[in-house]
């Protein structure tokens, strides 16, 4: 992963190290033949997500393209901290995306090691896009982003966007270096999804 999230909730492989899991090749040719042999089953495409998958952005894209080329479709699942010009290479490519919105302000994105603007500009570009289904998604952490004024913000800016984006607010557990903090209550959950739905259409709870 290109953040550091002290909140992780996937660090078991968004840190792990070359001992830590089973480790194997995998080219973009291989990928999307095993996806083509699973239409049986229901298969329609692939999912690019676990870990950071915009680390390889170059993957993503090969590994799309044919996809694309063999009838399925691509789904992207991402922290969005992307420049503009790899992003660029995937329009066209990504059928549906689900962007990670962690916070709402600088301070945050600084203590995860990332960009809110970087962020931002990835959710717009995304959004203008019209081959692309998006969605968003926050954690809510007590204590460090469950402000019902900061999620209103962002509601409001993503319905300035579109206001029939999905928004998914998930509900946080002690994880990681961040286990100091207890779970995000169910009912803080459903009061700051009562304020983004002031902007939006479809607010989804995660996680209760």
């Amino acid at each position: 992963c290109n953040l550091r999230c002290p909140f992780c909730q996937n660090a078991s492989i968004a840190c792990a190290g070359p001992d830590d899991v089973a480790w194997r090749d995998l080219s973009p040719e291989r990928a999307v033949e095993l996806a083509v042999q699973a239409a049986d089953r229901g298969c329609v495409g692939l999912a690019f997500t676990y870990n950071e998958p915009l680390v390889g952005y170059e993957y993503v894209r090969d590994t799309a393209r044919l996809a694309h080329e063999a009838g399925l479709v691509n789904v992207l699942v991402s922290n969005g901290m992307v420049n503009p010009g790899p992003l660029s290479e995937l329009l066209g490519l990504v059928d549906a995306a689900n962007i990670d919105l962690k916070g709402y302000t600088p301070a945050f994105y600084e203590m995860a090691g990332g960009s809110l603007d970087a962020v931002k500009r990835t959710i717009e570009t995304l959004a203008a896009n019209a081959t692309c289904h998006l969605e968003v998604t926050t954690l809510v952490i007590p204590g460090l982003n469950d402000d019902p004024a900061e999620i209103d913000e962002a509601a409001a800016w993503l319905a300035s966007l579109d206001p029939t984006i999905p928004y998914h607010l998930t509900r946080f557990f002690p994880c990681h270096r961040m286990l100091d903090r207890p779970p995000t209550p169910v009912s803080a959950l459903r009061e700051l999804a009562r304020v983004a739905q002031r902007h939006l259409d479809d607010v989804v709870l995660g996680n209760c």
